[in-house]
C-alpha cells in the first residue's frame, strides 16, 4: 500500500506513478510507469529532484529525460537532415523555377554559382555557419559593389532559410548577416542640350525617333522594344503598355499590375511616332508567343512593331529590337554626340525629372511610369521635388495671394 502523503511533485495517476514539475512557465507531468511501492515512490522524488536542478540551471532537455514524452516534442531538437550544398541549390532552384521568371532564374543560377567558387560544394550543408557567410559577404565585397554584394546575400539568405525551414542547417547561421549600407545612386537625367545633341547625332530618323519616344514617355526599353502599332491611338494621343521583352529575348507581361498602364502622350512622341509610321506602319505582322504569369503559360499574338531593324537591315532579320541593339545604339550615339556616358536606362530618369522640373503632379508621373505610387518617385527624384518648391509657392501665390476668400470678422457682443 502506497503512504498516505506523498513527497512533493509526486502523484498516483491510473495506478502508476507520475511527477509533476514547472519548465517554461507551465506545469509538467510525467507518467514514470512504476507502481507506487515505497522504493517506487523514493526514486520518483529523488528523479523530480533531479529534474527540476535541471530546469534551474538551464541544462534540462526534455528528450533526454523522458524520450518517449509527447511533450518532448514541443521542445526537442530533431536530427538535422544531411545534404551537400550542391543538392541544396539544385534542390533550391528546381523548386523556385516555377514561381519565378526565366530571367530571374538565370540570376539565381549564376549567383549560387558565384556562391560555390567560395564555399566547398560538395562540404554539408550542416557545416555552413554564421563566419562562414560573414566571409563569404566579405569575399564579394572585395570583387563588387555594396549593391551587388546584398543582392548576391539576398539570394543565399533564400537558399539557406530553405534549409533551415527543411532542417538542414540551424537557424542562428543567419543570424547577424546584416546588409551592408550603400550610397543611393542618384539619377543623372540629360540636359535639354544634351538631349539636342544626341538627336542630332542620330545616324537615320528612327533612331532620332526611337530616342525621342523614349524620353518623352518614361517607357521601360523593354517595354519600347515590345511596342506594337496595336498599342497605340494616335487620335486619342495614347500608349496602352501590355508586353516587356527581357534581356533574354522573351515577350512577357510587365513585371507588376501597375506596370499595365495607359500612358498619355506628350506632343513630343506624337510628333516622333506619326514619323515612325511612315517607316513600319505597313509591315506585316508577325506572330509572337507572350509568357503570361501563370507559370510556362504562353499566349499567341499578332504584333507590328513599332521600331523595327528591317528599316535599315541590308539583309534578312528579326522584326524587332533586342537589347544588345540598343545599347550599342546608345554609345554610339554618346559618343559621336560628345554627351557623357550614362546607362541608357536614364532617359526614363530624364522623364521623370523633366516631368518634376515642369511641375507635373507626382502621382501623375508614377501613374505613367508604371509605379504603383508615387512614394518612389519621392524616394527615387526627391532632389529635383524638392528644387521645385519654390515654383510651387509661386504657382500658388499667383492664384491665392490676391484672392484670398473674404472671411467676416467675428464682432463681440
Amino acid at each position: 500500500m502506497p503512504p498516505k502523503s506523498l513527497p512533493t511533485g509526486v502523484e498516483i495517476h491510473s495506478g502508476m506513478l507520475r511527477i509533476w514539475f514547472m519548465y517554461k512557465g507551465a506545469r509538467f507531468r510525467e507518467s514514470l510507469s512504476a507502481p507506487p511501492t515505497p522504493k517506487n515512490i523514493r526514486l520518483a522524488a529523488e528523479k523530480r529532484t533531479s529534474v527540476c536542478h535541471a530546469v534551474r540551471t538551464g541544462t534540462f532537455d526534455y528528450i533526454e529525460w523522458f524520450p518517449e514524452s509527447k511533450n518532448a516534442l514541443k521542445f526537442s531538437k530533431p536530427k538535422q537532415r544531411e545534404i551537400t550544398l550542391n543538392q541544396l541549390c539544385s534542390l533550391w532552384l528546381e523548386l523556385k523555377r516555377i514561381e519565378v521568371t526565366p530571367a530571374t532564374m538565370k540570376n539565381y543560377e549564376q549567383r549560387l554559382k558565384q556562391v560555390r567558387l567560395y564555399l566547398d560544394g560538395n562540404g554539408l550543408v550542416t557545416d555552413i555557419t554564421q563566419a562562414s557567410l560573414l566571409d563569404l559577404r566579405k569575399a564579394f565585397l572585395e570583387s563588387c559593389s555594396a549593391s551587388t554584394t546584398n543582392t548576391y546575400m539576398r539570394t543565399v539568405k533564400g537558399l539557406i532559410g530553405f534549409a533551415i525551414d527543411n532542417e538542414y542547417c540551424e537557424q542562428r547561421v543567419l543570424n547577424g548577416l546584416k546588409e551592408l549600407k550603400q550610397d543611393k545612386t542618384k539619377p543623372n537625367p540629360l540636359s535639354q542640350s544634351e538631349f539636342s545633341r544626341i538627336i542630332g547625332s542620330c545616324l537615320n530618323d528612327q533612331d532620332r525617333n526611337f530616342w525621342q519616344v523614349a524620353v518623352y514617355t518614361g517607357l521601360r526599353h523593354g517595354e519600347l522594344l515590345a511596342l506594337a502599332w496595336e498599342d497605340i491611338d494616335l487620335e486619342a494621343g495614347t500608349i496602352t503598355v501590355k508586353r516587356n521583352l527581357t534581356l533574354e529575348g522573351i515577350f512577357k507581361l510587365p513585371k507588376t499590375r501597375s506596370g499595365e498602364r495607359v500612358i498619355s502622350l506628350l506632343n513630343p512622341a506624337i510628333d516622333a511616332l506619326k514619323q515612325q509610321q511612315l517607316l513600319t506602319f505597313m509591315y506585316p505582322a508577325i506572330e509572337i508567343d507572350v509568357l503570361q504569369r501563370e507559370h510556362g503559360k504562353l499566349m499567341p499574338f499578332f504584333i507590328r512593331p513599332v521600331f523595327s531593324p528591317r528599316v535599315t537591315a541590308t539583309r534578312e532579320t528579326k522584326a524587332y529590337y533586342f537589347h544588345t541593339s540598343i545599347h550599342d545604339k546608345w554609345t554610339a550615339v554618346c559618343r559621336r554626340s560628345k554627351v557623357t556616358y550614362r546607362r541608357p536606362y536614364q532617359t526614363r530618369h530624364t522623364y521623370a525629372c523633366w516631368m518634376l522640373s515642369a511641375g507635373a503632379n507626382p502621382t501623375f508621373i508614377a501613374n505613367q511610369m508604371g509605379h504603383s505610387s508615387a512614394k518612389e518617385i519621392y524616394q527615387t527624384y526627391g532632389d529635383w521635388v524638392s528644387e521645385h518648391t519654390q515654383d510651387q509657392l509661386d504657382i500658388l501665390n499667383t492664384k491665392y495671394g490676391k484672392n484670398a476668400p473674404y472671411m467676416p470678422l467675428k464682432l463681440n457682443k
